[in-house]
């Protein structure tokens, strides 16, 4: 589908942090920190979130990783084209694209791109609501960043079970720096929290955890389970969305750090675009 009325903003000063020798780091981390500083600004002026979505971010991680390896200078050389492959998936009006490069500190690119007068205006456009950010690293231990962000009347597409895979890695990862129990993903389980979704999905059951009554319920009496658990998602678009707020919660985040060892988690995304969550903990010897 091709644009209408094509708007891109393009930064013509490129920010250079000092590069340093930096360690080897998660990059999808960094993503997420630069995503969440970037909304916190936002929101403190009023303007909306911006959404991640899968496409987009690709779209920077491409272009992040041609710079990280020298197949394209540090610039925002094909944005054009970037462009324009977003708009042919999504109806998008207006697009624009900021970079960094330097080291693995959110806060310091975030910082820098706010100081640029052409980032910050990105930053600032309120009528951006998705996103895409991707990093990579280069052989002296520096960080190419790339943020692409537009302007969509489309809610973004997901790929239920991407970020299915991604919701667990976010929770597995902060179960692992407490030296918890790996949750393993369980199809049997699995299939139960999916069909509780669609229940919601359709109306069928209130939004929020299953009822005692329900097969969700009685699952861990059919699988010997010893211990189990759900939590519900129903206003957030994203992995990092959905884990941040469970995170917030002391009673969610008390279930994401349980005794448990099995995991399903069922993603679906409503006609109107809204993404509804179920995730299921059980404790099984």
């Amino acid at each position: 589908m091709k644009t209408k009325n094509l708007t891109i903003l393009l930064g013509l000063m490129l920010i250079a942090l000092s590069p340093i020798m930096a360690q080897p780091s998660n990059t999808a981390k960094l993503e997420a920190e630069i995503l969440e500083l970037v909304n916190i600004y936002r929101e403190s002026k009023g303007f909306p979130k911006l959404m991640l979505n899968d496409f987009i971010k690709q779209e920077a991680q491409t272009h992040s990783s041609r710079m990280a390896t020298g197949k394209t200078p540090f610039s925002h050389q094909g944005f054009d084209d970037r462009f324009g492959r977003i708009g042919a998936k999504y109806k998008v009006s207006e697009g624009s694209e900021n970079v960094a490069y330097g080291p693995n500190s959110a806060y310091k690119i975030v910082e820098n791109w706010i100081k640029n007068d052409t980032y910050k205006e990105n930053i600032e456009n309120k009528t951006y609501n998705a996103t895409g950010i991707g990093v990579a690293a280069d052989r002296k231990g520096g960080f190419y960043v790339t943020m692409i962000m537009v302007n969509s009347p489309e809610r973004p597409k997901i790929v239920p079970e991407e970020f299915e895979q991604k919701l667990l890695k976010l929770i597995n990862d902060h179960r692992k720096e407490f030296g918890l129990t790996q949750l393993t993903p369980n199809e049997q389980i699995r299939t139960e929290a999916k069909k509780y979704t669609e229940l919601m999905v359709s109306g069928k059951v209130p939004l929020g955890p299953p009822s005692f009554g329900s097969s969700v319920k009685e699952l861990v009496y059919k699988m010997g389970g010893r211990e189990m658990a759900e939590l519900i998602s129903y206003h957030f678009d994203t992995p990092e969305s959905v884990y941040n707020t469970w995170m917030h919660s002391t009673h969610q985040r008390a279930t994401i750090e349980g005794s448990y060892n099995l995991t399903g988690i069922g993603v679906i995304q409503s006609q109107d675009g809204r993404v509804f969550v179920t995730q299921i903990f059980m404790l099984k010897r």
